[in-house]
């Protein structure tokens, strides 16, 4: 097993090693950040790989963090980036955390606050990151506890991958990228039903086991995708050792049992997060309107409001899961108003 993938394979590694060093070069020829970190699969050994008979193809991309307290460096970082990514050939991301929010979990760039409970990018950086270059920053305070990630979270990611694979995944040829797309959006459905049951790890192969032991508990998914468990396995295969072989079946096929999966999934975590049962999806943005207007004893909804992003991702998801329900929502008699609400809410 290499340091970067499951890959036993010293070019690998020296190849990645190589990359990393050049990326820590460009940002530190303009700034010096107390910290540099490496997050993502690459800095749990999991980054995915493919060689190839004289090149590597990357389906991983890097993830790095640097950490400095001047706002102002944000701009630099992107330039870095979008420079590392042309000239490396892997899609290179950095993102700016301040000082302070590091001592306190958090990823923000402005000092302010605490963090009422981890996000999945917090808990992944601090479990798994790879310190590159500066001061061991990652091992301050208690470490987050991954059963504490909060369920919309795990929805944001689910819902998230299924509007970036609709921009993706458009011909379903058998190739790299739509089975690329497939496998995250598969692994974004068994993400969001750990989190959902306090059982998400910053490790794709520890996932993988922690879904084996979770499905006998959804009964309720698997009724309407029973294939979910043969696809997260094979999303998890794919993830460490990519290979085209393992998606041998017709894409348009794959694909459907793909968005079965999603529906099957969605309809799981909405239930868990809001309490709403629904169904179909023409009828999700009504239920959830007439919910919020349900008060308690104290005059407060009982229902959770979304955040913004969430709730405009959640009308995306329609055109995922029912292009048809999403065409009727756009068309239907419900006041302009209400149906504008459920993409325009505030983060609670």
């Amino acid at each position: 097993m290499g340091k970067y993938t499951v890959l036993d394979d010293p070019i690998v590694d020296e190849t990645v090693e190589d990359h990393l060093r050049q990326i820590v070069t460009a940002i530190r020829s303009r700034i010096e950040p107390r910290a540099i970190i490496l997050r993502g699969s690459f800095s749990q050994g999991e980054g995915s790989v493919v060689v190839e008979r004289d090149s590597l193809r990357f389906l991983s991309d890097y993830e790095l963090v640097a950490v400095t307290p001047h706002y102002g460096h944000r701009r630099w970082l992107r330039t870095v980036a979008r420079e590392m990514t042309a000239q490396l050939g892997v899609e290179t991301s950095i993102s700016r955390v301040h000082p302070y929010n590091m001592e306190r979990h958090g990823m923000g760039n402005l000092p302010i606050g605490g963090i009422a409970r981890p996000t999945i990018a917090a808990y992944e950086l601090y479990s798994g990151g790879l310190t590159l270059y500066g001061k061991p920053l990652l091992n301050q305070g208690a470490a987050i506890d991954p059963s504490m990630l909060d369920t919309w979270d795990g929805l944001r990611l689910m819902l998230n991958r299924m509007a970036e694979s609709l921009d993706h995944v458009s011909r379903l040829n058998r190739d790299w990228e739509t089975a690329y797309w497939i496998n995250k959006t598969v692994l974004s459905c068994a993400e969001a039903l750990l989190i959902v049951h306090g059982r998400y790890h910053s490790s794709y192969a520890e996932r993988g086991r922690r879904f084996i032991d979770l499905v006998p508990e959804l009964d309720p998914v698997l009724e309407r995708a029973d294939h979910l468990p043969r696809l997260v396995h094979r999303a998890i295969d794919f993830k460490l050792r990519p290979s085209l072989a393992l998606y041998s079946e017709p894409m348009p096929l794959i694909w459907q049992q793909v968005q079965q999966a999603c529906d099957a999934t969605l309809r799981y975590v909405v239930e868990k997060y809001l309490d709403i049962s629904f169904h179909s999806y023409a009828e999700f943005p009504a239920r959830y309107l007439s919910q919020l207007r349900v008060k308690n004893k104290l005059g407060k909804s009982r229902l959770r409001p979304l955040p913004a992003p969430l709730s405009q991702n959640l009308f995306l998801a329609l055109g995922f899961c029912a292009p048809g329900a999403a065409r009727r929502w756009a068309s239907s008699p419900m006041p302009r108003t209400q149906r504008t609400r459920l993409s325009s809410l505030s983060c609670r």
